[in-house]
Formats: C-alpha cells, structure tokens, sequence
C-alpha cells in the first residue's frame, strides 16, 4: 500500500490504484507534514481545476470564491446561498457633454434609466465584474427620454476618449482608451462588449464609479448605457 507521502510526491496519480480503504488506512497512519503537504497538493489540483466546466463570468466567480467573506463562503458550501448572473445598467443624457458620471450617488431606481442606487451594491450584494458593455444611441422623434433608445455601438467622437472604472476605494481599471468598447465585426462579442482579462470582486456599499470624457460635444438628445455583467450571491 502506498505511502500519503508517496502519493503526494508522486508524479503519477496513485490514488487511481488505490480503493478507499486503502487510502483512508494511509491517511490515518501519515505523520502530520505528509498531510499538511497532501492537503496543499490537493488544494492547488482543486484551484486549478476550478471553472473549468463553467464559461464566462461563472469560471471567473468560481476561481476566485477564496476572495469573499467566510460567511459567504460557507453560505455557498451549505447551499444556503447561490452564485447567479447579474447586470447592472445606468443610462445618462450626455446633451451637450463631453464628460459624463454614469453612476451617482443621487441615483434612484427607475426602470429603464437604472437598477443600482446610489452607486452602490446593497448590503451583502458582492459582485464579481466579469465585463462592460457601453452602447449610445439617439432618442426618437426628439423625445428627451432613454425609454425609447435603440441602443447600438458607440460613435466615433466618444470611443476616441477615455474612462476610468473605480471601486472599493480605489481605480480598478486607470484612464482607458473607450476604444475597448469598439468590438465591430467580432462575431464572437455582443457589441460594445469589453470583457475584463482581469475580473474585478466589488464590494457591497462601496461607491462605484464609471467616468468617461472625450473631444466634442455630443448632440441633442443623445444618451449612454453602460451594463456591468458578472456575477452575485443570493439566497438559494
């Protein structure tokens, strides 16, 4: 019968030749540092293992379930919270701006205008930023109101600017060309999608903050949406 230790510095996977009460009896006759060093052999497997089978911002959310509060993680091993799919959106007239503040602190619920108040997530509500989309579009027939909006890719004179993202206190993603937003003839993404090589963990009531500026004047009437997609933890 092999070793905990043997199975643990093996390069070969033992516990393929092994029934379980083979390996329970190595397990019990291991000194302690053969199972502290299975234990982190097992973990780091575990770790690179995780997401594998999800996609998305799922495999984001599961590779990094380490950063979030004990209880929430206890909360997802008992099945009493679940991880799911979230956007939050903002929309802003930009009449006549070359800067913008897509989440305030003045903001209120309203359907078709946002679903985050206040620039921040609800007590409890962590949130994993798995990517953003931006997109624009003109009110019809000269109505000042979003609710209307065909919202497609951004234009030339705002994807020449920049934006920032921050978050927890401090700039998760620095002053950033809006040309990440431009993803024209890329089958693969929904448009005006920038997806994030490195997704961001936002914390709940912490001030969220997406600014963007560029050159020239946008004209009448126009509006910006911005969705921030990832995934949250909710009660099962």
């Amino acid at each position: 019968m092999f070793t905990l230790g043997q199975i643990s510095d093996s390069e070969y996977n033992l516990l393929g030749s092994m029934n379980e009460a083979e390996f329970l009896g190595a397990v019990e006759q291991a000194p302690p540092e053969e199972k502290a060093r299975f234990f982190r052999k097992t973990k780091e497997i575990a770790k690179q293992g995780a997401g594998k089978n999800a996609r998305g911002s799922r495999q984001d959310f599961e590779s990094r379930i380490n950063l979030l509060p004990r209880d929430v993680q206890k909360g997802l091993a008992n099945k009493s919270l679940q991880s799911v799919d979230i956007s939050y959106y903002a929309v802003k007239d930009i009449t006549n701006s070359k800067v913008v503040k897509m989440l305030r602190d003045d903001d209120n619920k309203s359907v078709g205008y946002t679903n985050i108040s206040s620039a921040k997530l609800e007590k409890g509500a962590f949130f994993l930023l798995h990517a953003i989309r931006l997109t624009y579009g003109i009110s019809d027939q000269g109505v000042n109101n979003p609710l209307n909006v065909n919202f497609a890719l951004t234009p030339d004179f705002i994807r020449n600017g920049e934006f920032e993202f921050k978050a927890n206190g401090a700039v998760l993603i620095p002053n950033t060309s809006l040309e990440v937003f431009n993803t024209k003839g890329n089958a693969r993404l929904v448009e005006g999608t920038y997806i994030l090589d490195n997704p961001k963990l936002i914390r709940d009531q912490q001030t969220i903050e997406f600014n963007l500026e560029w050159g020239t004047n946008a004209p009448q009437n126009s509006f910006l949406k911005v969705i921030l997609i990832g995934t949250t933890v909710v009660k099962a």
